[in-house]
């Protein structure tokens, strides 16, 4: 049986198999990371670019102000609905075209 493990993010209790190390400085050497479901870890790349994850004015770099964001919250609470360990696709986000409506 696997262990379970509360994604910070959706909050549901997924197997310890399906948790990713997300870096919150996005610095591969930094040790600021979380372990969160691969779902939310699809989308928190999927919505957002890496320049924009460092942003300090976006405030992208901690699980509360992923959370504030509009765009991420409303995936948070569809991928809530999921059964944890089910796929979801993730279209192209686009996010260019996104830049400045964060």
């Amino acid at each position: 049986m696997n262990d379970l493990t509360q994604c910070p993010l959706c909050k549901r209790e997924c197997p310890e198999r399906i948790m990713q190390r997300h870096h919150l400085d996005t610095v591969r050497e930094s040790d600021k990371t979380v372990k969160i479901c691969r779902e939310c870890h699809k989308t928190v790349h999927g919505l957002f670019s890496n320049r924009m994850l460092r942003n300090p004015e976006l405030n992208l770099n901690t699980v509360d102000g992923l959370l504030s964001n509009e765009r991420f919250y409303k995936a948070v609470k569809f991928i809530r609905k999921l059964n944890p360990g089910e796929r979801m696709r993730m279209r192209d986000s686009n996010k260019k075209k996104y830049r400045g409506r964060i």
